[in-house]
């Protein structure tokens, strides 16, 4: 069917809606509760667009295209909409951006700036909630919720958890935990895909950025960090780096020049998880155990099964995730042959989910009171770090990996993809059953996000 958008012809196929049209075709049109995938809700109204015919503007998200439809995405009317709405969400958030942790990728902040809004024309109306930081992982703001509830729908219809939900009605409406409890009382398994959909800093993960930094300060403390395969080639995109660019070798010496005594790869710990969870599986497809198994290196995943699918347990693998087997290979093995006092040591880990930091503070990740892993840090944080000792990964040469835990296989650097563990286990687990090699070690079926694995 044929549209005419700002005066130009484009083609669009039925049942679509407007703003797949727009944004293929390049129309930048402005969203803050759409979710690509997901059926639209029409909540925030920032997308709206004025359609010839139509007496008001109409929401692109939620609207579905038709034969001969004349749309104008800029006009006058539809600019003037946008910003009220900009203003009204104003009207009820805080104003302090200099010191938001969500700044400069604030989607608010972002649209008050494109749409020029530079006073209050509202008067104000502040929640006065109090901070919920109760959770381990997840830092939760309720004065800088915008109520677009992206977070209720990734929590519930993706992640399957449900532990937040719109509570009230109108304008007293909140979104928050069953009966106006805490994150660590609910349901939370502390995944922080919440915190990956949030366009404000309501949700953002709970920082550890100044306990490393003490650490790094205190002479009496031996500091080391592990870091995870994908880091390496996600960390680059915060420093204007082309997406996917492995970084290893610059991040490693970045992290020598911030005083790091020691500095790993959890790779290494990847495959010391492979070996031990294809070991596992080989010996349970022999003797009859408890089949299939589930792969046991995400914290998420496990308190999602202990929390929902207790019954599965039994088919959970026994290992510890690669972070925690590096945690305490550091704190036994290297604190013994370096002759170190596990107590002085202050191990940190940077991590792609903000599970890990949950991860940490379970009492059987430690021996005699003291943690495997002392902090963790996500790659944010490891990027703001990295801005606070003015470190730019573009002015360093790379650096080795410290040794024994420097090297690795490429099915420990294959963890970094989706569907990576699965391949590595399943290459490991065929050699040990069949005492070959794959003919194809690439296992393609259980790679992305594709289809049930």
């Amino acid at each position: 069917m044929k549209l005419t958008v700002n005066g130009k012809s484009v083609e669009a196929q039925a049942g679509e809606t407007l703003l797949t049209v727009l944004r293929r075709e390049g129309v930048h049109v402005p969203t803050l509760c759409h979710m690509e995938g997901m059926l639209p809700t029409g909540a925030c109204r920032i997308c709206v667009v004025e359609v010839e015919g139509q007496g008001n503007l109409i929401p692109s998200c939620s609207f579905p295209a038709a034969e001969g439809m004349k749309i104008q995405t800029n006009s006058p009317r539809v600019i003037n909409a946008r910003k009220t709405v900009v203003e009204l969400l104003l009207g009820s958030h805080p104003d302090d951006c200099l010191y938001c942790a969500k700044q400069p990728t604030c989607d608010l902040n972002k649209l008050s700036r494109d749409y020029g809004v530079t006073n209050r024309r509202f008067p104000v109306a502040r929640k006065k909630k109090p901070l919920d930081i109760s959770s381990p992982s997840i830092s939760r703001d309720p004065d800088k919720c915008i109520l677009c509830g992206k977070c209720v729908r990734v929590c519930e219809e993706v992640q399957a958890v449900a532990c937040i939900d719109f509570v009230k009605r109108g304008s007293d409406s909140v979104i928050g935990c069953a009966f106006d409890s805490s994150l660590n009382v609910s349901s939370c398994v502390n995944c922080g895909q919440c915190i990956n959909v949030c366009p404000t800093g309501a949700l953002m993960e709970k920082s550890d950025i100044q306990p490393v930094m003490d650490a790094l300060a205190d002479k009496e403390k031996y500091v080391v960090v592990q870091h995870a395969p994908s880091i390496s080639v996600s960390l680059a995109e915060e420093f204007g780096l082309p997406a996917g660019t492995d970084v290893n070798g610059v991040m490693t010496a970045a992290l020598r020049k911030m005083g790091f005594k020691a500095v790993f790869d959890t790779s290494f710990a990847a495959d010391l998880t492979i070996m031990e969870e294809a070991s596992e599986l080989a010996h349970r497809i022999k003797n009859g155990g408890a089949l299939p198994m589930f792969t046991s290196c995400s914290p998420g995943w496990i308190k999602f099964v202990e929390t929902f699918y207790p019954e599965l347990l039994p088919n959970l693998s026994t290992c510890k995730s690669p972070q925690q087997m590096l945690g305490a290979m550091i704190k036994t093995y290297y604190a013994k042959k370096q002759g170190l006092n596990p107590a002085k040591m202050y191990s940190v880990s940077v991590m792609p989910c903000t599970a890990k930091k949950f991860e940490v503070t379970r009492p059987e990740m430690g021996r005699e009171g003291t943690p495997d892993i002392d902090a963790v840090l996500t790659t944010r944080e490891l990027a703001q770090l990295l801005r606070i000792n003015g470190i730019d990964l573009k002015t360093l040469q790379p650096e080795e990996a410290d040794m024994p835990f420097g090297d690795r296989s490429t099915a420990g650097k294959l963890f970094g993809a989706s569907g990576g563990v699965m391949e590595a286990a399943l290459r490991t687990a065929h050699f040990l059953l069949t005492g070959k090699e794959l003919g194809v070690l690439k296992v393609e079926a259980v790679r992305g996000q594709t289809g049930i694995k």
